[in-house]
């Protein structure tokens, strides 16, 4: 079975439990009786929300509005309406939105955040909204100087001494990290921006070699950028999901129904529609 059904099986067993759960089990809920997370929201009338709009199309900034757009705003803004609050953002760098999260900052983290064991350990995760791939890309031009079609694996970066760069704070950065401790590939390869737009430019430039970065980010860069990239490898897909403090249940719990709702409905699919997400579900 592959990995992006085992994906697709999980974020459908999520809806159609949050669906289902509240029907036969009406008065059970894990939510501490303290927990006033979604309660301090509705009463104050908006949730705060931390995002780092650099990565197209899931979050970015409109350039003839200056306002934060995508697949992940319109989303939101759909779960924020189902909660009856508006939402208020709060932009800032990828790197720095979990400990804004963690020390209550901010109600919630919205900005493609792919769900890993380590960061399960620090926030809640509400339930997958989409699964990705990671690609590492680079010009035309590059694949061509280097004599790269395709690469087997990311480890192969040090057969052509490939200077990669990525975003902080990414499990992309983690994964190219990792290389480096097992000594695979040499510190020097690895170069890590504030944002991933930066790390594109510095592409173009002829500063790196490549960018490790998410297919809605890829995809978006090579159907919109006047210089020619190409997908020089391609790894398995990852959920996606939105993040809260640990002490945030009753705020996580009222998001996954939307959600769950959302998926039922079709909203979810016609947003996806709309920002052409392609990759996963």
């Amino acid at each position: 079975m592959s990995k992006v059904l085992i994906a697709s099986l999980v974020i459908l067993a999520f809806v159609v439990g949050y669906l289902v759960y509240p029907v036969a089990n009406p008065k059970k809920s894990s939510v501490p009786a303290a927990d006033q997370s979604y309660e301090s929201i509705r009463n104050k009338g908006y949730i705060v929300v931390a995002t780092s709009p650099d990565w197209p199309p899931f979050e970015f900034i409109d350039p003839n509005t200056n306002e934060i757009v995508g697949y992940e705003v319109d989303l939101i803004n759909a779960v924020a309406q189902k909660l009856g609050v508006k939402v208020q953002w709060k932009q800032m760098d990828f790197d720095a939105i979990i400990s804004a999260v963690k020390n209550n900052e901010v109600d919630l983290g919205v900005s493609g955040f792919s769900v890993t064991p380590e960061r399960m350990k620090v926030v809640l995760y509400t339930i997958p909204h989409t699964v990705t791939q990671v690609q590492l890309i680079t010009t035309k031009s590059k694949a061509e100087q280097l004599g790269i079609t395709k690469l087997s694996s990311l480890s192969d970066t040090a057969k052509y001494n490939m200077v990669v760069g990525t975003e902080s704070g990414t499990t992309e950065e983690a994964e190219l990290l990792d290389l480096v401790n097992k000594g695979i590939i040499k510190p020097g390869q690895v170069k890590s921006y504030k944002d991933f737009g930066m790390a594109l430019e510095d592409l173009k430039r002829g500063l790196l070699d490549a960018v490790y970065s998410e297919t809605p980010i890829t995809t978006w860069w090579i159907s919109t950028e006047k210089t020619p990239l190409t997908v020089i490898y391609t790894r398995s897909y990852w959920p996606v999901a939105f993040i809260a403090n640990k002490a945030s249940s009753a705020l996580v719990e009222k998001i996954n129904a939307a959600l769950a709702e959302l998926f039922a409905e079709g909203k979810i699919d016609q947003i996806k529609k709309k920002w052409n997400i392609t990759a996963g579900i």
